[in-house]
């Protein structure tokens, strides 16, 4: 399992990271981001969701749909789907056709704010190693050594 905040791995039901110290709120590794072929990896800048849709949307039109995830930095969903589209098409003898443009557009406009906000997140860690603790939470304790 992997820490929603910093993306450390950590002990599979903890409630709070050993890195971070940041609580995972609902822990739950059944997620989707938190198996290791779809985590999201933390970008060096911002990204447009509305580009990010665009791309999905247009390029999926042409059979690129999944492009899209490359501008997000996200290579692990570039070849998941890629893997998908190739057998989708085929074995839906092309109903997938019309309907994966909008499943692209959709999915990578989240998945442009989900990055945005790892963004912030990543830039708003304290740089001195002290984990910050939301209002009413206690922050975690070390784990002895």
């Amino acid at each position: 399992m992997y820490c929603k905040h910093c993306g450390n791995e950590m002990n599979e039901g903890v409630e709070y990271c050993p890195s971070c110290g940041k609580r995972q709120n609902g822990v739950d590794s059944k997620k989707i981001y938190g198996h290791e072929w779809t985590r999201l990896k933390p970008p060096k800048e911002r990204r447009n969701p509305k580009a990010a849709a665009a791309l999905g949307f247009f390029l999926s039109w042409i059979f690129l749909g999944p492009v899209g995830y490359i501008y997000l930095g996200q290579w692990n969903w570039f070849w998941l789907t890629f893997i998908i589209q190739i057998f989708a098409y085929p074995l839906t003898a092309f109903f997938a056709y019309p309907l994966l443009p909008i499943v692209y557009g959709i999915h990578q406009y989240q998945m442009a704010q989900d990055v945005n906000e790892l963004f912030t997140r990543v830039q708003n860690e304290p740089k001195n190693g002290a984990a910050e603790c939301p209002p009413g939470e206690e922050p975690a304790a070390k784990p002895e050594a």
